[in-house]
């Protein structure tokens, strides 16, 4: 009886199976297996190549438009230099404008292109928003939400590398024309955003410095008011000593009074009396006055330009791609179809091990 069930097995072995003496696969069985199932290999491979295709067609376009810049020269910031040197040369300290210097507009400019909130603000102002969620039917505001991140993630600035000054600005679209000039717009949107916040500062700095000084002039010119007044009182107190004591000549060696200058005379401090109550100007007794006035007049007459200066140098400026960014449309086919040619594989040999009879 076993040694007919023993034939029956030998005998009914299915087609591309050899008897084997383990439950191991032979290699050179499996190649056999695999060839005289190719067709079926190949029909998988070519269903998952031509859904490659067809989505490497389909899919949404994006094309991205860069300009590499690097720190500004005086060419890019003259403008800026001219308002400048007007306000230190009416003696406004070189330390107020730290933020001014060519690294900080540069850094000042690249943190801003990265800003979230700008990105956006261009992103709604100029409409873009509202056309890609036309084109992509998107109506609800979760949706848009999640189109205006998208978008504002194609916007970049990144170092070459990390030993570098140089950035690389990137902005992308669906388009090649269209991302230069969306690039182009945005690089001129926080240039005019820098150029507006520039001048504030600027205009702060030149205000701050008149009301400090229009209020180091008001208090110098009380201060000498009252010394006049103290002036004229002392004198007034000496004449009285002096005509009561009948000194109407000058008195050498005379014992000193404290701050009453009797030793002057009757004579001599009438007529200094009658000076003091002359003096209008109290620039005559203070000259630092004059010196105040002077600041406060070449501050108040400077005219600050609203001239437009860029915070940067291009290396190269924004240009239309060459080349699409994604899709990659020969990667996707050749990755469609290895997946293909895969799973067709994997199903000829889980077909292949399920028809394989029990070993007895």
């Amino acid at each position: 009886m076993n040694k007919q069930i023993f034939d029956n097995s030998d005998n009914k072995l299915p087609q591309g199976w050899q008897a084997s003496s383990s439950d191991e696969l032979d290699l050179r069985e499996l190649i056999l297996v695999l060839w005289r199932q190719k067709i079926l290999i190949l029909v998988v491979a070519g269903v998952f190549s031509t859904a490659g295709v067809a989505y490497a067609l389909l899919a949404p376009q994006v094309w991205v438009s860069q300009a590499e810049i690097k720190q500004p020269t005086l060419k890019e910031t003259e403008s800026l230099e001219l308002n400048l040197n007007q306000l230190i040369n009416a003696q406004i300290p070189v330390t107020a404008f730290s933020d001014f210097e060519k690294k900080s507009l540069y850094v000042d400019f690249i943190n801003n292109f990265n800003g979230l909130n700008n990105k956006r603000q261009f992103l709604i102002e100029r409409g873009y928003l509202e056309l890609e969620a036309a084109k992509a039917g998107t109506t609800e505001p979760k949706q848009k939400r999640q189109l205006l991140k998208k978008m504002a993630e194609g916007i970049s600035a990144q170092a070459l590398d990390k030993l570098s000054e140089e950035v690389t600005l990137s902005l992308a679209a669906d388009s090649a024309e269209e991302a230069k000039l969306r690039l182009e717009q945005y690089i001129e949107f926080i240039q005019q955003q820098e150029s507006m916040a520039k001048g504030k500062e600027l205009d702060t700095i030149w205000q701050n410095r008149i009301k400090t000084l229009q209020t180091q002039f008001e208090s110098a010119k009380m201060d000498t008011l009252k010394q006049l007044q103290d002036d004229i009182l002392r004198t007034e107190y000496s004449l009285r000593i002096t005509q009561a004591a009948g000194i109407e000549a000058p008195v050498q060696n005379l014992q000193s009074q404290g701050s009453l200058n009797i030793d002057l005379g009757a004579r001599a401090l009438a007529e200094k009396l009658k000076i003091l109550k002359e003096i209008k100007n109290p620039e005559f007794m203070n000259p630092a006055l004059g010196d105040l006035r002077l600041q406060l007049s070449s501050l108040q007459a400077i005219k600050l330009e609203e001239l437009p200066f860029q915070s940067f140098a291009y290396l190269a400026s924004p240009s239309e791609p060459l080349s699409r960014d994604k899709p990659k449309r020969p990667l996707i086919v050749v990755l469609a179809t290895l997946l293909g040619g895969m799973l067709g594989v994997g199903i000829v040999l889980i077909r292949h091990a399920f028809r394989r009879p029990e070993q007895i």
